[in-house]
């Protein structure tokens, strides 16, 4: 079966309404303390995007039409992505020249490992993962400062130092480790330890680790990479609050006083619908709000090393440039 035909199979299934339904408590896997078991190696990858296309509007629910041109379209690109080149075309002519376009790409399709499905949820498929506000966008205030912040004195390019968190391989980037934790173009599994205490998630990219708390009292001044997390159980619904984020960590822009709030429910044997809301006044017109669904990943599959450093090339690579701009500035001043 072709990427093309598959997706077409899997984009009628997608449309259908079954297989979301909440299940009922008594069928919930628990721990021998009662509390839904949350543990095991989860994927939250998905075709769906964070925020909407904004010629959606407020159209949260696509209709079938919508999902199978949407799905169609991604496994169309899949299947030219991994068609031969033209041995013949012209080197670094790029896709304005009419070759595949793949000459300034640094990744081929190969590692990546995108979702090629609209996420389905309560049998909706869903335009973005923002449910709120009804736009499906980013609520930034007017005059909202975005970039990450410095250390004093220092400049992007001065050193390690100023080079962006996922690129010094501290931290994972495109926000996959959270809080939010959501889809990236590759390494998107998550790994949950549970116990009375503690809740504990691993992402594979970096093997971010962020500990959890339980019935505890958060600890903002410890400005940890993932922010301070503690949580209770509402229910059957587990709720962690995070704030203390550490101020190189500028998550969607958001400043020190950011307050993630999340929700992990156990919907079914397969499913955890995942619920987020970032609050921060200073930043954000309103609180925003979005929802995901993480699957089970099949037992026998387990994550995989993320060895961030190996071959990796861009932090020696941009500072040695620096360096270079730096001594040709310095001998054209001379001359």
């Amino acid at each position: 079966m072709t990427l093309r035909a598959a997706a077409i199979s899997l984009s009628l299934l997608a449309t259908l309404p079954a297989g979301l339904s909440h299940a009922q408590s008594d069928d919930l896997p628990r721990l021998a303390n009662g509390q839904p078991d949350l543990q095991g190696v989860w994927s939250n990858k998905t075709l769906t995007p964070l925020t909407r296309d904004r010629d959606l509007g407020e159209t949260l629910v696509l209709n079938p039409e919508q999902v199978r041109a949407m799905e169609q379209n991604h496994a169309s690109f899949i299947d030219a992505e991994f068609a031969p080149s033209d041995p013949n075309r012209e080197a670094g002519a790029g896709a304005q020249a009419g070759d595949d376009g793949d000459t300034d790409d640094g990744y081929n399709e190969f590692w990546k490992e995108v979702g090629d499905r609209i996420q389905v949820i309560n049998g909706e498929p869903r335009s973005s993962i923002i449910v709120d506000p009804p736009n499906g966008q980013i609520p930034f205030a007017e005059g909202a400062r975005l970039r990450r912040e410095l250390p004093p004195g220092v400049s992007a390019n001065d050193g390690p130092e100023g080079r962006p968190l996922a690129e010094r391989c501290l931290l994972s980037f495109g926000n996959h480790s959270g809080p939010p934790m959501l889809p990236v173009m590759y390494n998107n599994n998550y790994q949950i330890v549970q116990n009375d205490d503690y809740v504990m998630i691993m992402a594979e990219m970096n093997h971010d680790a962020r500990i959890i708390r339980l019935n505890d009292e958060l600890r903002p001044e410890m400005n940890k990479w993932m922010g301070d997390s503690v949580g209770h159980w509402d229910g059957d619904t587990l709720v962690v609050t995070t704030t203390g984020f550490h101020p190189q960590q500028r998550v969607f822009g958001a400043s020190q006083n950011l307050t993630v709030t999340e929700r992990f429910e156990r919907v079914s044997e397969t499913e955890i619908l995942y619920t987020f809301t970032l609050d921060d006044p200073s930043v954000y017109r309103q609180p925003w709000t979005g929802e995901l669904m993480f699957n089970a990943r099949p037992s026998d599959e387990k994550i995989f090393e993320y060895a961030c450093h190996e071959g990796n090339y861009a932090l020696p690579g941009v500072l040695a440039g620096a360096r270079r701009a730096e001594a040709e500035a310095a001998m054209s001043a001379n001359e």
